[in-house]
Parts: C-alpha cells; structure tokens; sequence
C-alpha cells in the first residue's frame, strides 16, 4: 500500500529538503564550515548527509549531476524506506489490537496521509524523526515486561528521534508510558504494566540522550557563551513568525492527514476580509471548510470510538499527554500553519482508532465515519499531490520558455512571494528546466518573516549583489499592478506590517530597460545612476 501510494503522487512543495542539501554541499565543497552541519532542530540530519556522503557519491552523475543532488536523492531514498518502515511497524501494532481486517483501516489513514506522503517524498527530517519514535513504541509494546530492554532500549530511540528532528521531544512523555496504558487482546492480563518508577527511569533517559546530543551538536557549532547559545538555539526558526497562531491551527492541524492546497488562502481572505479578493460564507464552505470540518469529524469520531471501549479508554491517556503540548507548541514556539507539527501525534491517535475500532459494541456512526473518511483520502488529496504539479508544470514552461528567449544565464527574476510557480521549480531538482540554469528566483516580500516591513531592503541588497556578479535582476510585471493577482496568493492583512499598495508603489519607482512580453512577464531592472542610488540608500 505504502510503496504503490509513495509511487503515485508527485507533492508540489518538499518542504526545506533544498536547505539541508545545499547547505551540507556547501560545506563539502569548502565554502562553509564543518561547524555549521550542527543545526539545533535537525541535529543529526545534515551531520547523517555529511559524513554519509561518500556512499551517497556512489549515486552515477547521470541520475545526479551534482553533490547536492546527490545529497537529494540520498535524503529522499532514507525518507521513503522510513515511510514504509513506520507503516509496517504501526500495522503491526494495530493488528495486535484490532486484528488483521480491522488495522488496515488506520494503516490507510498513515499511509494517504497529506504529511506523510508528502514528507516521505521529500529530504526532510520528519518522518525519519517518526519512523525512529515509531520503532520505539513497537519494541516497548512488543517486548516483555519487566526486562531492561524494555525500558531503555525504547527510551533512546525516543530521545534519538528528537535529536533527529527536535520537536519529537514532546512525544517522549506519551511514548515512554505507553505499555502501562495499551494491553493487547492477546497479551497474557497477569503480565505487569510499566510501573511509574520504570517510566520515569525511561523518560529520563530519553532526556539525557536528548541532552547530550545538543550538548555535543553545540560544542561542534562553536557555541562558547550564552548569547551564542541562544543564538544557534533560535537559527534553526530561519527567523520565521506568523502573527494570530491560535486562529492558524484550524488549518494547520487538518493540514495533518488533508491537503486544503491554496484553501488557506481563501480562509485567510474571508476572516481579514480582503479587500482585492472578497470571500464568502457559501464560497469559503465550497473551497476548504467541508474538508476541515471532515477532518474535526473524524477526530470526534476517534475520541467516541475510544471512549465506548475499555482497550480504547486507556489509549486516551497517552493520546491527551502529546496532544495538549503539541498544540501549545505549535501555537507558543513554533506556527501551526505546518502539518509537521502535528506528526507525533499521529501514532498516538491512530492507536486510540484501532482500539475503538476494534470494539465489537463501538458506535456504528463512529466506525462509518473513521471508515469513510479513510477511503476517501485519496479523493480528498488527489489535488494537490498529484493534479496541482501537472497544472503547475505548464505554466512554469510557458514562463521559464519566455525568460530563455530574453534573459541571459545567471540573471536573477524576482517575484512577489515564495506561493508562486516559479518559485516552486527549485523544489524539483531534477526537472528540466533547471538543468537550463534559467530559474534564478528570489521573492521580495516573506510573509513569515519577523521583520517583513523591511522587504524593500532584502530586494535592494539582492539586486546589489547581482550587478556586483555582472548579472542582472528581472521582477515580475505582476509586482506592478494595482491589485494582486489572484495567482500571487496575495491576503491583505495576513501580517499587519504588509499592504499591497507597497508592493507597486516600491517597483514602479525603478527605472526599466527591457520587457520579456506578455502580462506575466518580467521587466529588466535598469543598472542606473538613480537605481543604484535608490538601492544603496535602502541597503545600508
């Protein structure tokens, strides 16, 4: 299921696999330090690419003309033998539990998942972080009571999970007192729970693996002093901060199992009531809300089914110590706008489903709407892992063919924002059009960043930087326009410090010296006395 499923889809977005690629080719190619592959939040996912990388080097140049790629390709392959692990691993514990028949339904739920699809396509660190935390409830709800094994050897797999992507650290708590609240039918009942005190001596050794991996990772970062501490602490956030957190874990937390694609967008343009792009109540229900509301339905039907079954009841208790701290973090330390966040509280709530499930007495509404919403997901997320990159990639060649024909290798096109298509070129390395060294974006305005007001200033400095390359910078006539197009998933009053009638108002300003043609396309930025004086004054 798993392997066909992987096969099938093609996610427009992988996340920030083209960071962690490109940052470790850096280092292996002498342009930055070995210090900086010790990230805090991925603290053993660069180091695995960088000392891995003489056996990712055995990948032929024909399938990877470049280090990163090879990096790429590499990642990518350890995230979808994770995927299949954790899927084969969570069957199994869901077979014990509700039989055979039965566990293929949460094991669905796993597999056609918005995040993990996506994510087991991408060179990212989340679902080797889970694939570990995965392996770790299996061996201590497998394993016999009272041994050591049983204790410690799950306990630093927790903390291993962490320190492959840090916000797993959450889950340890849940994870490590798993085995005195989950009993499988056919476990022998005279057989011990874990005692509170065996509990405890697992959480706290999950801690000290957590500790001493960012220990370590931050001596070999250079961390010499508090402030530099803090400092590398905070590098892995890339200074992103979204503003209204609670209100964005609506989306975010469905975002879990259902793409909603650019249904945010519309979400976000009816509750700011955007004045370029109104909303209403009946389209806003049409785009996103019924997928969201099936998302929250199914989430009640679990905790019902859950409840009306003994089994069911005692997995509840890990279910809430993850899921209470994954929100509260989500919403105080990190955005809820990304399913990521919510992946370590997927095995905790697919294990409260299968032991609902498994209730010959659960509620027949209950185990319909489990049921129907598991078939229905690939349905539900055909769109956008699969038809959104076929509608993209046309119209990033009808783009990328009229830059070909005006612009010169190297130059730089900048854009509005990081939603746009071209952007989305650098997220598929091997596609074509990259190989022509045409795409060379940068995009002007980063709604997430804290300082988002000083967009102009980043848009100088990088066209400064061009011209001092002997390159030039292109930027989208769309920039110009009085109203945000609808394709640039513009939301006026996202982040209080951005206005559109900034955008046109900062570009007009420039002087032009050549046109690419057509209604999206770029205009040359003139290498002018009054551009350069412009560009210097916003830079400094």
């Amino acid at each position: 299921m798993f392997s066909v499923s992987l096969a099938a889809v093609h996610p427009l977005l992988t996340a920030d696999t083209p960071v962690y690629c490109f940052d470790v080719a850096h280092v292996l190619a002498h342009q930055a330090p070995v210090s900086t592959v010790w990230e805090s939040g991925h603290i053993l996912w660069r180091p695995l690419a960088y000392f891995g990388y003489p056996l990712i080097a055995l990948i032929p140049d024909s399938a990877a003309w470049t280090p990163a790629l090879k990096i790429w390709y590499g990642l990518t392959a350890i995230n979808a033998i994770s995927g299949l692990i954790a899927t084969l691993l969570l069957y199994s514990l869901f077979r014990r539990l509700a039989g055979s028949m039965i566990a293929l339904i949460p094991t669905a739920v796993f597999v056609w998942s918005y995040s993990v699809l996506m994510y087991s396509r991408s060179g990212t660190a989340y679902i080797p972080g889970l694939a570990v935390l995965v392996t770790g409830i299996w061996w201590q709800l497998h394993a016999r009571s009272g041994r050591r094994t049983t204790i410690y050897g799950p306990a630093i797999l927790f903390g291993l999970a962490a320190l492959i992507w840090l916000p797993y650290v959450i889950a340890i708590p849940a994870a490590c007192c798993l085995r005195r609240f989950v009993q499988f039918p056919d476990e022998d009942a005279a057989d011990p729970r874990m005692s509170w005190t065996q509990i405890l001596a697992a959480a706290i050794t999950a801690g000290v693996v957590v500790a001493a991996g960012v220990t370590a990772a931050s001596l070999l970062a250079g961390v010499d002093s508090l402030s530099s501490a803090v400092a590398w602490l905070t590098a892995a956030g890339h200074g992103m901060r979204q503003n209204r957190q609670a209100l964005r874990i609506v989306t975010g937390s469905s975002r879990l199992l259902l793409d909603l694609g650019w249904d945010g967008v519309y979400l976000k343009r009816f509750v700011f009531h955007d004045p370029y792009h109104p909303v209403s109540a009946a389209k806003l229900i049409g785009y996103s809300l019924w997928k969201i509301g099936c998302f929250y339905l199914f989430g009640a039907a679990i905790l019902w089914l859950a409840w009306r079954s003994p089994a069911g009841r005692r997995t509840l208790a890990p279910l809430a110590i993850i899921m209470f701290p994954a929100l509260f973090v989500a919403v105080v330390v990190f955005e809820p706008s990304s399913p990521e966040r919510f992946l370590p509280v997927l095995p905790f709530l697919l294990l409260s489903a299968a032991a609902g499930l498994a209730n010959p007495q659960a509620p027949r509404i209950a185990w319909a709407v489990v049921c129907l919403f598991a078939v229905s997901l690939p349905a539900m997320n055909y769109r956008g892992m699969v038809g959104m990159y076929r509608d993209w990639h046309r119209h990033v060649t009808s783009q990328a063919g009229e830059l070909r024909a005006s612009t010169s290798p190297g130059d730089g096109q900048i854009l509005v924002n990081m939603q746009e298509p071209l952007q989305q070129v650098g997220q598929h390395p091997w596609d074509p059009l990259n190989r022509a060294g045409t795409i060379n974006v940068f995009w002007a305005v980063n709604e997430m960043d804290v300082n988002a007001r000083l967009w102009p200033a980043r848009v100088a400095r990088h066209v400064l930087d061009l011209w001092s390359e002997g390159r030039a910078a292109w930027v989208e006539k769309l920039a110009m326009a009085d109203t945000p197009d609808d394709s640039l998933l513009w939301v006026e009053g996202d982040n209080p410090q951005l206005h559109w009638r900034d955008v046109p108002s900062f570009f007009r300003r420039l002087e032009f010296d050549r046109d690419t043609g057509g209604a999206d396309g770029f205009v040359r930025i003139a290498h002018s006395a009054n551009n350069e004086a412009l560009f210097r004054s916003l830079a400094q």
